[in-house]
């Protein structure tokens, strides 16, 4: 049986908000976020690209290092997919700028 497979990846850029709305009362403060989608690259290099200029956005409004990058090589090689500002005063709202995998697979091939 020779079937062909579609086996295909596509790469997910988004960004989450993270902050604690106003409480009604004391007791009741909760944590909300926020999901953007910036959109669906058909290369790393492209989200990457993508990513980077949506980090220039942010950084008119929240606190963003220059080291604070996606990259194709980072430690050992890997690439950096995910920067956020968590490890610094937030001023109460973090984010979470990722890149994410998206596996496609032809339906019909699955068994």
């Amino acid at each position: 049986m020779n079937k062909s497979t579609i086996n295909m990846q596509k790469e997910l850029l988004t960004i989450e908000f993270r902050y604690y709305d106003q409480p009604e009362d004391v007791t009741n403060s909760v944590c909300r976020n926020k999901t953007i989608t910036i959109g669906i690259f058909d290369t790393l290099e492209e989200a990457i690209e993508k990513g980077n200029k949506a980090l220039e956005i942010l950084s008119k409004h929240f606190q963003v290092r220059p080291d604070d990058k996606f990259q194709l090589h980072y430690l050992f090689g890997s690439p950096c997919r995910l920067v956020t500002n968590c490890c610094y005063p937030t001023n109460g709202i973090q984010y979470f700028a990722k890149i994410t995998p998206l596996k496609f697979d032809d339906l019909s091939n699955t068994h």
